[in-house]
């Protein structure tokens, strides 16, 4: 999860878009929840081998992105996880994601990286 994706520009966006890319270059199936203002349902798209899936938040003044309907990114989260081998976490939502994934086990890692 990252609090936005490419196209927008900044160090999180580029980070989480470098390890991502970098991830599908090597075989791996890579999705990326992400944050987006000024939509009213989530988005899917594919950039570069990357599963982007753009999720409505609520940003005021653009940072701390606040998830909008919570009940369906909660199953969505549930969802994506049972699948996979690791769920990597580079944003202020981590800890609500945390909280949904807590069954997880080991296979959850988080970098938290606050905006200002």
């Amino acid at each position: 999860a990252a609090p936005r994706y490419p196209p927008h520009v900044g160090g999180v966006e580029y980070v989480v878009k470098s390890t991502a890319e970098r991830l599908a270059m090597r075989g791996h199936e890579v999705t990326v929840l992400c944050g987006e203002e000024n939509i009213d349902s989530h988005r899917e798209e594919w950039i570069n081998s990357v599963h982007v899936i753009r999720w409505p938040v609520q940003a005021p003044g653009g940072a701390y992105h606040i998830p909008r309907m919570r009940d369906k990114l909660e199953k969505l989260l549930q969802d994506l996880a049972k699948g996979c081998d690791a769920v990597h976490f580079h944003s202020v939502l981590t800890m609500y994601s945390l909280s949904v994934l807590r069954g997880c086990g080991d296979r959850v890692a988080h970098n938290i990286s606050l905006q200002s």
